[in-house]
């Protein structure tokens, strides 16, 4: 028998015997049949309590179970050391921070600097293109500059003789005729900077790629 299920017929039959004993109390005559289900539940009560007491009394009287040995304590691992900590490394000086003039000063220097290596290739890049450039008359092509470096120190300040040669270059029937004819009036001068101005004139303006 399950103590608990015991206990819970036990505790509805107690409840049942506190009403049937409450309507014998509010009956003047009382009735026969109640005292007698009030007595019977009572009874079983006194039973199931007599048995529940005699469960009790065998259980105290057995050996109790042998218990095995106990087990061994399992022993704590040791803590490892800590290792210690390596020193850390000083910082360096910072350095000193540099006065806003300076700052300025050097941002300026390397901001023109770039922009004048930039304007710079910008204008070699431009010379390059034009002077790759096929023309039709050298003597609208030459610049100003150039075409007074020619006359002062190829032509002793002749402007005649140059626009002479100028146009005998233009009439030339190829490059190779233009080149014979600056050769000739150069001969002695072929490394000075205006004759390579005026080669590369007439190239320009024989060559056809």
């Amino acid at each position: 028998m399950e103590i608990k299920h015991t206990i819970e017929i036990l505790t509805k039959d107690i409840q049942d015997i506190e009403k049937l004993v409450g309507n014998l109390k509010n009956s003047q005559e009382g009735s026969a049949i109640e005292l007698d289900l009030a007595l019977s539940k009572l009874r079983n009560v006194y039973e199931v309590l007599t048995m529940i007491k005699a469960d009790m009394l065998y259980a105290r009287t057995q050996p109790a179970p042998e218990q095995g040995p106990a087990p061994e304590p399992i022993p704590e691992p040791k803590p490892e050391p800590e290792p210690k900590p390596e020193p850390e490394p000083e910082p360096e000086p910072e350095p000193e921070p540099k006065p806003q003039a300076e700052i300025l000063a050097e941002k300026f220097s390397t901001e023109s600097s770039i922009n004048e290596n930039m304007a710079g290739q910008r204008g070699k890049d431009m010379d390059s293109k034009l002077m790759g450039q096929p023309i039709e008359n050298i003597s609208r092509n030459i610049g100003i500059n150039d075409r007074f470096l020619i006359i002062r120190e190829l032509f002793d300040g002749n402007a005649e003789g140059f626009h002479k040669l100028v146009d005998d270059l233009d009439g030339a029937g190829n490059y190779q005729e233009a080149f014979n004819l600056i050769g000739k009036s150069f001969s002695d001068t072929m490394e000075h900077e205006g004759v390579g101005i005026l080669i590369g004139l007439a190239k320009r303006r024989h060559i056809r790629e």
